[in-house]
């Protein structure tokens, strides 16, 4: 593998946690970063992300910053036409790298829940629904955290990307 190539996941972490700490939003700075650093841009798919942040609607549900991720792998291998699952060689190839790229981030998490994430580096769950908490959250500093967590999440997956030797 080119040195350029064993490059890629250090440069998408380092990119997932500038805009992490700078713009927040878990889906789409985990998401943009792997867009950038694989020059495979959709602003579509940036824009479908928002609401998928704070584990889907600030529900506290899949981590944002996984969901990012597996949005970029399914922008590069994703089923490109309407066909059966079983018959769908993209389909096949895709959920094969997302299983890996989910796998493995649960195993550094323990979980690929936002409030067991939450639970785990902050020692409490913020309901970001509510006002007051999401106000706490934003002012205590725990979006550098979350930040960290984008990062991971793109450096996984951009490993798994570059392993799997994707044309981008």
């Amino acid at each position: 593998m080119c040195q350029k190539a064993n490059d890629l996941p250090s440069r998408a972490a380092k990119l997932a946690k500038y805009l992490g700490e700078e713009f927040s939003g878990c889906p789409q700075m985990t998401l943009k970063a792997l867009q950038e650093t694989f020059g495979v841009v959709d602003h579509n798919v940036f824009r479908a992300a928002t609401p998928l942040a704070g584990g889907v609607a600030r529900g506290g549900e899949v981590c944002g910053a996984l969901l990012g991720a597996l949005l970029f792998v399914g922008m590069l291998c994703g089923r490109r036409k309407l066909e059966r699952t079983g018959e769908s060689k993209d389909y096949s190839k895709c959920m094969e790298l997302s299983i890996k790229i989910y796998d493995e981030f649960k195993q550094v998490y323990g979980s690929v829940r936002c409030k067991d994430i939450h639970l785990r580096l902050f020692g409490r769950v913020y309901d970001l629904r509510n006002p007051e908490d999401l106000k706490i959250f934003s002012e205590s500093g725990a979006m550098n955290k979350c930040a960290d967590v984008m990062a991971k999440a793109a450096e996984i997956a951009a490993r798994h990307i570059v392993k799997e030797s994707f044309n981008v």
